[in-house]
């Protein structure tokens, strides 16, 4: 990962020692993308069933509401290395069969995405996101996405 995704939004190291923390200790899910001829890891995403509590006041400024019981919400993250080759699309068609299958309808961009991250904030678009608003942190203005799924 490069220095400039790393100040985007400071992902968690892509170490199987991480994302294991990551995922039983705060009760989420997620998946990981593994290289073939390897035991890299390449790219992970993490879901939250529900909606976080802190944006629930900013999601309802939108005129969205939020719902524990339909909505999740989406982390993911790709090593620079192999961003553009199409792995981003499958991480997501694989949590989005995922979370139809737990009769889902909505997910939530987990944190939005940094506004000048055109890389970012095309894939998000191709993969079915969109722009619900925008919110400034840390001198960043960020646009926080959802996709509706069926």
């Amino acid at each position: 990962m490069n220095e400039e995704t790393r100040n985007r939004f400071g992902p968690h190291p892509f170490t199987k020692e991480a994302l294991e923390h990551l995922y039983h200790y705060n009760d989420y899910t997620g998946f990981i993308v593994i290289e073939n001829n390897s035991t890299f890891i390449i790219g992970y995403a993490i879901v939250k069933l529900g909606y976080l509590e802190h944006d629930h006041p900013r999601l309802f400024s939108y005129n969205i509401q939020p719902n524990h019981t339909t909505d999740a919400t989406y982390a993911p993250s790709l090593a620079n290395d192999w961003q553009g080759k199409g792995i981003g699309k499958v991480l997501w068609n694989h949590t989005k069969n995922y979370l139809q299958k737990l009769q889902k309808q909505r997910v939530i961009l987990w944190g939005g995405v940094q506004e000048d991250n055109m890389v970012a904030v095309n894939y998000y678009n191709k993969i079915g996101f969109i722009k619900i608003g925008s919110y400034e942190y840390n001198g960043k203005n960020n646009l926080d996405m959802v996709c509706t799924i069926q």
